[in-house]
């Protein structure tokens, strides 16, 4: 018996009309592996959890638009905070890895986050803390905090950021 050491990359689809292998953006993430693609079509998606719509987990995935590339596809493809959570949450060890790529995050809320000893109300679209995720062609619209990064807060993080709008 010979075993294999190759692995298989999965892409899992997102829509919110639900003709795809998940309806909200968290359980893609919640079920994807490291390697797996995670492709969104155009909607507005956003989250009942506290404090953000998605969080990464850690996970070296590439979670991206339909067509990360098109303006149209970008500004229809939306994380939406509800201006009660922020949008996007990197904060366990995300490596370059972690792509996120054609996206349009608004409402986002600096929300407290627990950490260590304490809170801190940060991050309206992004919160970022010691992990290195790579952004491409992503849009921060209409986001807020009531301490730092309305956009995105950043510490002891090297986001790559490419082709993004504030």
């Amino acid at each position: 018996c010979v075993m294999s050491g190759a692995t298989f990359a999965d892409t899992w689809t997102v829509d919110d009309d639900g003709k795809a292998d998940f309806e909200n953006i968290q359980a893609a993430v919640d079920a994807a592996s490291d390697g797996d693609e995670i492709v969104v079509m155009p909607g507005t998606y956003t989250s009942m959890q506290d404090g953000h719509v998605v969080n990464m987990l850690g996970k070296a995935v590439t979670l991206r638009s339909s067509d990360p590339s098109d303006p149209d596809v970008v500004a229809a493809t939306i994380i939406d905070g509800e201006n009660t959570r922020r949008g996007l949450a990197c904060f366990n060890q995300e490596t370059s890895k972690t792509i996120i790529s054609g996206f349009t995050i608004t409402n986002g809320y600096g929300v407290v986050f627990e950490y260590d000893s304490g809170g801190e109300i940060t991050g309206g679209g992004m919160y970022c803390r010691y992990s290195n995720p790579t952004l491409n062609h992503c849009t921060f619209k209409d986001n807020v905090s009531d301490a730092y990064g309305g956009g995105i807060y950043s510490f002891g993080a090297q986001l790559s950021l490419t082709n993004c709008k504030f």
